[in-house]
């Protein structure tokens, strides 16, 4: 911003107090439009920046979500490792009884929770083995 003083401002000396006047009051003006054109651009900006922290913060909640999505899809994926670890064992402690030619299944207890399929008595996870309660008679 310029600031003129008497000392700066060049007159002829023939000039009259009116002319000085008029042409300080133009330099006035011109420097208002100037102050009145940064501030619109002030205004621009705030502008802006309101749209951008409305963004930022929409954005945010999306990430916040999908921070949310991948954990539950974490601990799904935990769970179904959990339960393939458990089935292989329950596999192996099958082909073990079948190979050494065992009526009775010993299947190592399983200290996981309660899956779906989960037999507690023999602690099996997928078959269950059938006791003679379960045959039905037959005709």
């Amino acid at each position: 911003m310029t600031v003129f003083s008497d000392a700066n401002l060049v007159t002829l000396p023939s000039s009259s107090p009116r002319v000085k006047t008029r042409m300080l009051e133009q330099m006035a003006d011109a420097l208002d439009d100037e102050a009145a054109g940064l501030y619109r651009r002030a205004a621009t900006f705030e502008e802006e920046e309101f749209l951008l922290s409305k963004e930022i913060g929409e954005r945010q909640t999306e990430i916040n979500r999908l921070g949310l999505k991948l954990e539950v899809l974490r601990g799904d994926r935990d769970r179904v490792m959990d339960q393939i670890e458990q089935l292989s064992s329950e596999a192996a402690a099958v082909r073990e009884c079948a190979f050494e030619g065992k009526d009775e299944v010993s299947v190592p207890t399983i200290h996981a929770a309660q899956g779906e399929y989960e037999n507690p008595t023999t602690g099996a996870l997928f078959f269950r083995r059938m006791t003679t309660a379960d045959q039905s008679p037959r005709a």
